[in-house]
């Protein structure tokens, strides 16, 4: 079991790229010893196409150790169903309305998890684009919210304008913030969008051009994060294969761009491997601000995190500091969580790139890094923890509020079921990293997913839920786990 990001290698760098939909992205997670705030972590298109290739089936993950200590290998888990929670429509889940007109590629999905438990789902054309977006929005009991938009749902419309939401966040007293990009029918992103929504579901009208604002640069915005301060940190990606560029700027609470953050309202980021992207974007308490970007090609992924001041610096010998930390010859799959004045890296590696055979290399990690990027060797067993488990991808880690966490991986198979659905491994870690022998089977169990892939993982650190999509992107199902 694993944190976390997928990255299939068949598919044609340019139109993931272009698309702005990369790996693992999530918001500033404490992991223990604070309140835990909303948290997502949006994946891609690529789970589904990834679930289309021909792979080897992926075990469960076996963990039998605390966070600190090797983890001894466990056979496969029997599946248990007292992980649903059974608040949400029984426990059967709800089907989410697909798009009007599906995609040739299927739709793009982001999600983010409020404050107050409600689920909201963003569905958006895939390619070709579309000129529309509908946001849904789900209460704990997995019934559409009457108070937001038009009975749950609303629409959103630019100006006529074919766009993509690719991610999305809370806001700052209510509401929520997205990120994606404009498209037109010859180029998938042609510059990058962001909006405001109110807690009622509307657009803010306050907040740029009538709830948009679009900022002057190519390609497409794939990470969102909202600070304390209002303000709103927005990463992204412009290009293709060994031509990217990748960058995070900042704009002010009502969508002007902060021209005193960065170079001119942005900073740019370090690009390792080529097909990568923006990722993810966190802020630490001090206001130093991680920025992970992930991806590659042909089965060798991994991610570089970044660290800028709260004025958009680079943080002094950080990149130095995390690159000796991380062996580049490793493949890693994974995500950032904020941690105890540093951070966690946590998800699956393996030594070399990921073919059609397991990798006898291929282990569960658990990596935590002090402020300075550098490895936090208080922490496990010189600063790591290592477990059982395969390459999974994605996977995502939920942090709960006891502190402890809900790992969730993807179970890809290569044999396709007669149902067209797939299975999520579940792991619950105790704030001390102990497995957490109430739930499921001695803290691990399975759950059929109703569709071939997993899209999205969310919690608020008491309710999670998860999105899962048919290889198509045009079928989508919404259910909650119990943490």
């Amino acid at each position: 079991m694993s944190a976390i990001a997928g990255r299939p290698a068949l598919e044609p760098s340019w139109r993931r790229t272009h698309t702005a939909r990369v790996p693992p992205r999530c918001g500033p997670v404490p992991l223990l010893d604070h309140p835990v705030p909303v948290y997502h972590q949006p994946a891609t298109a690529r789970l589904r196409r990834w679930a289309r290739l021909v792979v080897p089936a992926l075990v469960a993950i076996g963990l039998s150790a605390p966070l600190g200590e090797p983890a001894a290998e466990a056979s496969p888990v029997a599946t248990v169903h007292a992980v649903v929670d059974t608040a949400c429509n029984g426990g059967a889940g709800t089907t989410i309305p697909s798009p009007a007109s599906p995609a040739e590629a299927g739709s793009e999905v982001a999600t983010t998890m409020l404050p107050s438990g409600v689920s909201i789902v963003v569905v958006s054309a895939g390619f070709p684009t579309a000129a529309v977006a509908t946001v849904h929005a789900f209460t704990p009991s997995c019934a559409p919210d009457a108070s937001f938009g038009e009975g749950g749902s609303e629409q959103l419309y630019f100006g006529g304008r074919d766009f993509t939401i690719n991610a999305a966040a809370p806001a700052v007293g209510g509401g929520l913030v997205l990120a994606g990009q404009t498209n037109t029918a010859d180029q998938i992103g042609t510059g990058w969008l962001v909006a405001s929504m109110g807690p009622s579901g509307r657009l803010d009208p306050s907040f740029g051009v009538g709830g948009w604002a679009q900022l002057p640069w190519p390609g497409g915005a794939s990470a969102i994060a909202q600070e304390p301060s209002g303000r709103i940190l927005v990463a992204g990606t412009h290009g293709a294969g060994c031509c990217e560029i990748e960058w995070v700027g900042e704009l002010s609470p009502r969508g002007a761009l902060v021209s005193s953050f960065g170079s001119v309202g942005r900073t740019s980021l370090a690009v390792t491997r080529d097909d990568s992207g923006a990722a993810q974007v966190a802020v630490e308490p001090d206001g130093e601000i991680l920025v992970v970007t992930a991806g590659g090609n042909m089965g060798c992924w991994g991610l570089t995190v970044s660290a800028l001041t709260a004025s958009g610096s680079p943080v002094p010998a950080f990149q130095q500091h995390f690159n000796a930390a991380m062996a580049p010859e490793t493949t890693f799959v994974g995500s950032l969580v904020v941690h105890d004045g540093g951070f966690l890296l946590a998800g699956t590696s393996q030594a070399g790139c990921v073919g059609n055979t397991p990798s006898p290399t291929a282990v569960g990690r658990v990596v935590a890094f002090g402020p300075n990027g550098g490895l936090d060797r208080s922490f496990g067993t010189d600063g790591q923890v290592r477990f059982s488990s395969p390459i999974e991808d994605p996977v995502w880690a939920l942090p709960q509020q006891d502190g402890g966490l809900l790992l969730a991986g993807m179970a890809v198979s290569s044999r396709p079921n007669a149902q067209g659905s797939a299975q999520l491994n579940l792991v619950r870690l105790s704030a001390k990293g102990y497995l957490e022998a109430g739930y499921g089977h001695g803290g691990i169990a399975e759950l059929q997913l109703r569709h071939l892939s997993a899209a999205e993982a969310m919690t608020n650190g008491r309710l999670n839920a998860v999105v899962c999509s048919s290889t198509t992107g045009n079928a989508f199902w919404l259910t909650e786990l119990l943490g």
